[in-house]
């Protein structure tokens, strides 16, 4: 989501540990799939600031993650 509460379409999660990449889709939506001991994603957008996640495999089901202009 933006600092507005809107989805971004095409945000980067790329996790750290394996290089695995995905996006989120129309919807700033992007399902992980399989989660197996702790994961790291850094979350990248054109145009705001970079960040990092840490997701547990007993965490959250869902995340919502805001994202700040630079």
């Amino acid at each position: 989501m933006d600092e507005n509460n809107q989805p971004l379409t095409g945000v980067r999660l790329t996790e750290l540990s394996e290089n695995e990449i995905s996006f989120t889709d129309f919807d700033g939506i992007s399902a992980l799939e399989d989660i197996r001991g702790v994961k790291v994603y850094k979350i990248e957008y054109s145009g705001y600031k970079s960040g990092l996640v840490r997701i547990t495999p007993n965490g959250e089901k869902e995340i919502e993650i805001v994202l700040e202009k630079r």
